[in-house]
This record gives structure tokens, sequence and C-alpha cells, in this order.
């Protein structure tokens, strides 16, 4: 059976052995934050409190990330792929142990997430770097980051809404030992792959901090990834960490269950996935500097709206829209980063956008959580919209630099 071009990263026994065990793990780690994001709102019944497991569990992407990048660049990436997957399986299991044994301690709980946390900080970039070693030929990394973020929003989708109704039926520990449970293939699959992880020889023989330093001034020096990383980690600030205030929709303004908590971030995930497919079949590079402009203009919009506290069928609408802008976003942002990186540079640059993209984001949780209690809902939103939309004129002023992209 011929694979079809859109789909023709599959051709590749590497990638179809990533892609699967990498289905199991979003799977699980889906369904293990919306467990969290529920659990810490339901003991405390604070946003603020809400924020601050966000923030713990990927706070280290901004500090590790960075420092993973340099390591990624120096040592066999598939050895630190397949040590930090049985990292995210032992965390998997204190989580489940943490909720059978207790389940009422924030703080040990704030623990576990700041060790989930970790892992991520280094699987994250890991992963990252190795796509282009996964497909037999380069042309089709597009495509492949485009399937990629596909994936993750796919389990975005039914993720969350099993994780509600596990809850509902058998509490947190029961969705923490499924993502435990799903880590078992994903181990083994990786394991199965076979493709030349070695890093290509270092620029220089420098210490590990200066590496970091010769990547930054290497990221800077380049105008698509100066302009793309740096925008990046602005829109996750502001732009994503709505999210925090779901659990407070759910609970206080729509008078709903986990399972109503769950369902708004399968609609979300659903708006995220058609912007992931659309890029994936476009395959044009070209278009990428025009979603990055769409996608703000469209986020902005949506938390503007969302904002006013619509009617239910309204706001699960502008929970589509903003899910669909920021993958358009994400996904165009990460895909041009892949194709402009120097290989040479190519473990710490992907961390530094990692570290933008994802170790941004906790701050941002946590100043809204914090803030949405001081200042009300409005005036939160407001200020992230405002970011979004203004990110949008800044690509359309700037778009000539991505013209010999």
């Amino acid at each position: 059976m011929k694979i079809p071009e859109a789909l023709a990263p599959f051709r590749s026994r590497n990638y179809r052995l990533f892609y699967s065990g990498h289905a199991f793990s979003l799977t699980g780690s889906w369904m293990t934050q919306t467990a969290i994001g529920w659990l810490v709102y339901a003991l405390t019944q604070s946003t603020t409190m809400s924020g601050i497991a966000m923030f713990l569990g990927q706070v280290s992407h901004l500090f590790i990330t960075p420092l993973a990048g340099v390591m990624i660049d120096r040592f066999n990436r598939r050895t630190i792929l397949l040590a930090v997957q049985f990292g995210a399986l032992a965390v998997a299991l204190g989580l489940t142990a943490f909720q059978i044994l207790d389940g009422k301690h924030v703080l040990l709980l704030f623990a576990l997430c700041f060790f989930r946390g970790l892992v991520g900080a280094v699987e994250i970039p890991t992963r990252q770097s190795l796509i282009a070693k996964f497909i037999d030929e380069r042309a089709h990394l597009p495509q492949a980051i485009g399937l990629n973020s596909t994936l993750f929003n796919f389990t975005r989708i039914f993720a969350p809404a099993l994780a509600g109704e596990i809850y509902a039926l058998a509490g947190a520990a029961a969705c923490f030992a499924v993502d435990a449970v799903l880590m078992v293939p994903t181990i083994f699959l990786l394991a199965a792959m076979r493709f030349d992880a070695r890093p290509v020889p270092p620029s220089c023989n420098c210490g590990a901090l200066c590496s970091l330093l010769e990547g930054v001034r290497y990221m800077f020096s380049v105008p698509v990834l100066r302009a793309v990383i740096c925008s990046i980690a602005l829109l996750s600030t502001f732009g994503f960490s709505y999210t925090v205030l779901l659990p407070m929709f759910a609970d206080k303004i729509y008078a709903g269950t986990p399972e109503l908590y769950g369902r708004m971030l399968t609609v979300t995930g659903a708006g995220a996935i058609v912007a992931a497919l659309l890029i994936a079949f476009l395959k044009r590079a070209r278009l990428l500097p025009v979603f990055l402009i769409v996608g703000n203009l469209i986020v902005g919009g949506s938390l503007a709206v969302i904002a006013c506290v619509p009617h239910l069928a309204l706001f699960f609408v502008m929970l589509f829209t903003a899910g669909f802008g920021s993958v358009l976003v994400g996904a165009s942002s990460n895909t041009l980063v892949q194709l402009n990186i120097d290989e040479r540079f190519r473990g710490r640059v992907i961390s530094l956008y990692t570290m933008a993209f994802t170790g941004t984001f906790p701050f941002g949780t946590l100043l809204l959580g914090y803030f949405n209690e001081i200042v009300g809902l409005k005036p939160c939103l407001g200020v992230s919209a405002t970011v979004c939309l203004s990110l949008a004129t800044f690509f359309f002023l700037r778009r000539k630099i991505f013209r010999s992209e």
C-alpha cells in the first residue's frame, strides 16, 4: 500500500516507531495534567494555587532546558531520550502512590509536579532535536513536525475528556496509574528504533556555559530565529496561560464538574488539531509567516471574547478558535526554527526555543492565576489579548525577514 505524500514521514521505520510510542506517552501525559489541574483546584479552591502547580510543573524548563541543549549537542541523544522516559515512568508511579496513600497534602503534590517538570525539561528538546533523524528524507521535515503537532493535539482532544470521566469514576489515582501503564510501550518502541544519534563535532571545545552562550549568540545572529523565539516567549507567557483559569470557569462560572473541565480542554484541542492538520497537509513553507500573523490575531480575538464571559456555547467556540490560533502559531514557529538551524547548534537552539515556549508558560499561569484574584478576569485576559494582537502587528511589519527563507 502506497503511503500518500501528505503522510510521507511514515515511510520511515524510525518515525513510525517514534510516532506510535509518542501517542502512548502523550495520552498518559494529558490525562495526568488534567487530573492534577482539577485535583489542585478541588483541594484549594484557588486559581493562585492552580497557577503555582502549573508553574512548578514547568518552571524547570526555563533553567534546565538550556543546559539540556548543551548535553544534547555533546552526548548520544537516543540514550538521553530513553533515560528520561524511565524518569517519566517513575514520576507517574510516584503520583499514583501519593494519591492512594495520601492525596491531601498539596505541598507533596507540588513537589511531584516539579519533578515531572524536570523530566519534561530534558525530554522535550531531546525529542524535538531528533525529529530530523527519524525521517529518511529531510524534505519531509515540515510534514513530520505538522504530524507531530497533530498527534499532540489529537491526544489533547480525547485524553482530557477521558481523564475527566475516569476522575469522576475512580479519582485522580486512576488517571496517574493509566499514565504509568502507557509509559511501558513507549519505552519499548523507542528502544526498537535504530538511527545515528551521535552528536555533531562541536564548533569549539569550551565548557558547558561557554557552549550555551555560543548557542545564544548564534540564535540572535539569525533574524528569523531571533524574531520567532522571542515572540513565542511572549505568546506563551501571555497568550497560552489562560488555561489556568479553566477550572474556575468550569466550577464557578458555569457551575460544572470535572467532566466539563475535561470537555473544555478537549474543545481547545479540537481547534488545535485542525490547525496542525492544515500545516501538515499544505506543505508550503512560504505560508508559515502568514500563519504567524493570522494565528496571533485569532488567539487575541478569542481571549478578548472569553474575557466577557459569554454564553457557554460561545465560550466553547472561542476555546476552539483559541486552540486553532495557538497551534497555527506554535507549529509554524517550530517549523521555521527547525528549517533555519545550523546542525552544529541544533540541540542548543531547539532548547532555547523549548525554553521560550514551555519555560515562560508557568510564569504566565502564575501571574494570571494570581492577578485574576486581585484585579479580576477582564483586565487579565485583556492584557493577554493585547499582547497577541501586538505580536500579529509585529510580524506583519517585519514580514520581509522571511522572504529569503
